[in-house]
């Protein structure tokens, strides 16, 4: 029975990670479509439960509350099935109570972006704090939501712990890989939060045909943005590398490397379309596939850990 019980909640957890993926990905066509601020005010939208869709924008800000809706029920089905069964509910019990704190605090900030407006630039836009907390609280629930469809899965069928040992220098690899992608996002968000995406107006060059014209303001975050990516493209593949032919292991981080060549294009594509919408939406869409991914091969050097020390 919680064989059974594990194999479907594990696939609940799964749909609730692609809906998150999907929801990031809806918060950034929200962005790119400067729709944030569309319903001013929050819970509510224009005052109404169900507000005038023709409005200026609303179809996408109230859209996106509804899909976080959607995401908010998955996730209460996921917990509540997974709860039923006492040996699940056990094992599982501190993270169900932790996705569904997470889920709250995110919706607290998806709110904070509507209230707290920044005004000092004369373009009303959401705090750029709340936006980086909103965007990193979002793709932590995604990738939290995955591990656990994973090791729901491993209770269904178990797995044997990994016997093959790693390489050198895996785990130093593995560290600054996740530490570089998580200040990727905060430099993206800040990016994004703040409007100047086209800071750096051109790409490869920044401005003016020139690499490197200036470290001031938002033209420093830029390039510094751009810097951290080219570290994540060495050590991402750098890490494929020493990982080949180490199965699952081997498989996530060659997997990494192509979302983040994709990423990069996706990045590159952005400044040449001049943020088009549907190019920005993809660009956040494969930031949460990377994180989540990065998520899951955390887990599974964590196997390897607990492999070499039984």
């Amino acid at each position: 029975m919680t064989s059974t019980s594990a194999s479907r909640t594990a696939r609940i957890f799964l749909l609730l990670t692609v809906f998150t993926w999907a929801q990031i990905a809806f918060g950034a066509l929200v962005r790119a479509k400067q729709a944030g601020l569309s319903c001013p005010d929050w819970p509510l939208c224009h005052g109404a439960l169900v507000p005038n869709l023709k409005l200026t924008g609303v179809v996408y800000e109230y859209g996106h509350r509804v899909f976080a809706g959607v995401v908010s029920l998955l996730y209460l089905l996921g917990a509540a099935l997974g709860w039923r069964d006492p040996a699940l509910r056990q094992k599982f019990r501190g993270i169900f109570l932790g996705l569904g704190a997470l889920l709250f605090v995110q919706a607290v900030f998806g709110g904070l972006t509507v209230l707290l407006v920044d005004k000092s630039e004369g373009l009303a836009r959401p705090a750029t704090w709340t936006v980086v907390s909103h965007l990193l609280l979002g793709n932590t629930f995604g990738a939290l939501s995955l591990v656990t469809a994973l090791k729901l899965r491993e209770v269904a069928a178990p797995e044997p712990l990994p016997s093959r040992a790693l390489p050198r220098f895996v785990p130093i690899l593995t560290a600054i890989w996740t530490f570089c992608l998580l200040a990727q996002m905060i430099i993206g968000g800040t990016i994004a939060g703040s409007l100047q995406g086209l800071a750096c107006a051109e790409f490869p060059t920044c401005n003016g045909g020139l690499w490197f014209p200036s470290f001031d303001g938002y033209i420093g975050v830029q390039l510094l943005h751009r810097c951290n990516a080219y570290l994540l493209v060495v050590v991402g593949w750098t890490l494929a590398w020493r990982l080949r032919g180490h199965g699952r292991l081997g498989l996530v981080s060659n997997g990494l490397g192509w979302l983040l060549l994709a990423q990069v294009s996706l990045g590159a594509m952005n400044i040449w379309s001049l943020l088009k919408p549907h190019v920005t939406t993809a660009h956040s869409l494969v930031a949460a596939l990377l994180f989540s991914t990065t998520a899951v091969l955390v887990m599974e050097w964590l196997k390897h850990r607990r492999a070499k020390a039984a």
